[in-house]
């Protein structure tokens, strides 16, 4: 459903932006994890939307909101190169 809302495309590139601006040197492990904590958001966001209007709202309290244990817990990389 996130396609059915609007700045989802300039949210995710702008945190892949910070993410990048932090490691440049590794900016495609860099872009993984910022697409990967994007998704998480978006799952959780997901979870409560009723419709697009509360998926946008959801999708950045839960940007917002998350935490380390659940990235870990939730984000499943196993391989990169």
């Amino acid at each position: 459903m996130m396609q059915k809302i609007t700045a989802t495309g300039c949210s995710v590139t702008a945190l892949i932006a910070a993410f990048v601006a932090v490691d440049p040197l590794h900016a495609s492990e860099a872009t993984v994890i910022a697409l990967s904590i994007f998704g998480v958001a978006g799952e959780i966001g997901m979870e409560m939307a009723k419709g697009p209007a509360s998926l946008r709202m959801h999708l950045i309290d839960s940007l917002y909101g998350l935490d380390e244990a659940t990235v870990l817990e939730r984000v499943k990389i196993t391989w990169l190169s």
